[in-house]
């Protein structure tokens, strides 16, 4: 069974995905983190590095935080994604 998971659209809605993945096509994948900063404060943008099979390597956005913990909370939640079971 095929089984597709979302990388979110980082200019749609909050629950809108730019793009579903396959992560058994996944070859390889590494989280960017940059740090900047806006009206609130420091802000950490999440990113990917994201290899998939037949295609070339990609960055894709995946979170916008305001701590360091809330960034590595939305990286694991994407490797819980991407390792988790097969849901029938």
């Amino acid at each position: 069974m095929v089984r597709l998971i979302p990388l979110p659209d980082r200019d749609g809605r909050p629950g809108d995905a730019r793009l579903w993945i396959n992560p058994d096509h996944i070859t390889s994948v590494a989280p960017i983190v940059t740090r900047g900063g806006d009206q609130n404060g420091v802000v950490f943008t999440l990113a990917l590095d994201l290899k998939l099979e037949g295609l070339p390597m990609q960055r894709a956005w995946l979170a916008t935080c305001h701590t360091a913990d809330e960034t590595d909370r939305e990286w694991q939640q994407f490797l819980d994604l991407v390792t988790g079971p097969v849901v029938p």
